[in-house]
């Protein structure tokens, strides 16, 4: 278990140490020279020198590279130019909008997903298979700008049953000061209110509900692959043999050996929700990672850019370790093959 627990950390390490590199090269691929963006037009050739060399751009590559890491390991990512704070600190208030808006999404993309697979492997061929299909095949072709449109001119304009946009209604915001930056966690905990929550949550639904469109549908294809396979095995036939009911059938026999196929894509979906929920933070006015990532490439700021790029695929990176290690609790014949 330790073997195998060491092996797959150890893999991760080059993983790491490539999006660090390819996030500090994104300040290189930047169109243009990074002190005239920061600077402006207008600055002179000796402003241009003095801000090269404070940056350090006038050092080697590799010597650039070193110093990039060392302030990456002490969470020093810079300043933003367009607003003049630092990266660390915009990112603490971005962050766990993001976070929350992706966990949202994909507690609905796993619920309802794995159920409509589950019910379409149970019944294959019928008309409720057929209906789960169409409706996944819908969700991954529909495109997330226009379900977005569609769902605030439906939802929020016309039946007027969840709001626009934002995380809170303005009057509550105003008198709002978010402690961790996680609105459900703080109107719970923190300020203990009821209706606060409600406002949390009613804001939360829109943007949750069209972000799991997608995952949602992927996670249904799958469970349904994956429990047809499942459910011919011969130990699902000893089961039915021995009296099981078909319920204790399907879930504990059929569900829990199929659950590593299904838990890998939740995993890889929540990790594409981290870093791709920039149309849906964008169309709802979200204030997340998303949203901070459009509002720096309008500007071309690199040091945002940098930051934001390396936290997102770093996520990912983790989210798919604590996966994989995570199957060798589910899955006891990976335990004896490490063991062996």
């Amino acid at each position: 278990m330790l073997t195998y627990i060491v092996r797959r950390i150890l893999a991760t390490i080059p993983m790491l140490v490539g999006i660090t590199l390819v996030s500090f090269l994104l300040l290189h691929a930047l169109p243009g020279d990074p002190t005239a963006v920061l600077l402006g037009q207008r600055a002179t050739e000796q402003n241009k020198q003095e801000l090269r060399r404070q940056l350090g751009l006038d050092q080697p590559l590799h010597a650039q590279y070193g110093q990039y890491v060392g302030g990456t390991l002490r969470g020093d990512f810079g300043e933003s130019h367009r607003t003049n704070q630092p990266v660390l600190t915009e990112l603490k208030q971005k962050i766990p909008a993001t976070i929350e808006l992706a966990l949202a999404a994909m507690f609905l993309a796993t619920i309802v997903g794995v159920s409509l697979g589950v019910l379409a492997a149970i019944k294959p061929r019928s008309v409720f298979d057929f209906a789960c299909l169409s409706m996944a095949l819908v969700g991954v072709s529909m495109p997330v700008f226009w379900l977005g449109f569609m769902a605030q001119k439906v939802l929020a304009g016309e039946l007027k049953w969840l709001p626009f946009s934002g995380r809170l209604d303005f009057g509550t915001w105003a008198r709002f000061q978010s402690d961790t930056g996680f609105y459900t966690l703080d109107a719970l905990f923190v300020y203990q209110r009821a209706d606060l929550f409600a406002d949390v949550m009613l804001h939360l639904a829109l943007p949750a509900i069209v972000l799991s469109t997608v995952p949602t549908a992927l996670i249904a294809r799958i469970t349904r692959a994956t429990m047809l396979e499942t459910l011919k095995q011969d130990f699902i036939r000893t089961a039915r043999a021995k009296g099981a009911t078909p319920a204790a059938v399907v879930l504990r026999h059929g569900l829990r050996n199929a659950l590593i196929p299904i838990l890998t894509a939740v995993a890889t979906q929540f990790g594409y929700l981290l870093g791709g929920a920039v149309l849906t933070e964008t169309i709802f006015a979200w204030p997340g990672l998303g949203r901070y990532v459009i509002e720096s490439i309008d500007a071309l700021d690199a040091r945002p850019l940098q930051a934001s790029v390396l936290v997102v695929a770093t996520a990912f990176v983790l989210v798919n370790l604590l996966t994989d290690l995570s199957y060798a609790f589910i899955d006891p014949r990976l335990r004896k093959r490490e063991a062996a």
